[in-house]
């Protein structure tokens, strides 16, 4: 059994990979609608981008408010935001905030790796490998599986086949 109650042999109504903004508004919207959920996050705390990416200078390309989410009407009156581009630290602050102003880190496991994802078309749910900070391999069992893994917090090089020039 773990912190949250649940334990991987029980079946998820949703299991949720990445605990960045898109997994955070997930999980509570998973939860407002009464769902038993949960977010798998390879990374050490959530913020997923925003995390990852601290590099001088990163910050959003769209206006921060944006950002903010919409699921409470009074997270969005009380956050101000101190720029209209915020820096990559205050957007982290903001999803720290909310991820503790919504209890939303009870339902997530960190330092946590999808390992793979298979469907069982026997008992129509998914089953998820995963890997723990300890290296424990555990299979989650879902219904449905968001992937919410954020393209943009690992760098991507492309291996394109090399072959001849087309002249």
């Amino acid at each position: 059994m773990t912190a949250d109650g649940t334990s991987p042999a029980d079946t998820l109504d949703l299991l949720i990979v990445g605990a960045g903004f898109g997994g955070l508004c997930m999980l509570q919207k998973a939860r407002a609608m009464g769902l038993s959920a949960l977010v798998l996050e390879a990374a050490p705390s959530v913020g997923g981008t925003w995390y990852a990416n601290r590099y001088p200078g990163a910050r959003v390309d769209i206006q921060s408010l944006e950002y903010s989410f919409s699921f409470s009407e009074a997270l969005q009156q009380e956050w101000q935001w101190t720029e209209r581009y915020a820096s990559q630290p205050e957007l982290l602050r903001y999803a720290n905030q909310v991820a503790d102003r919504f209890d939303l880190r009870s339902g997530i496991h960190l330092n946590t790796c999808v390992t793979a994802a298979r469907f069982d078309d026997v008992n129509r749910r998914w089953e998820i490998g995963s890997t723990g900070e300890d290296g424990a391999a555990l299979t989650w069992r879902a219904r449905f599986v968001v992937l919410a893994s954020g393209p943009l917090s690992t760098p991507n090089t492309p291996a394109f086949p090399r072959g001849p020039r087309e002249g």
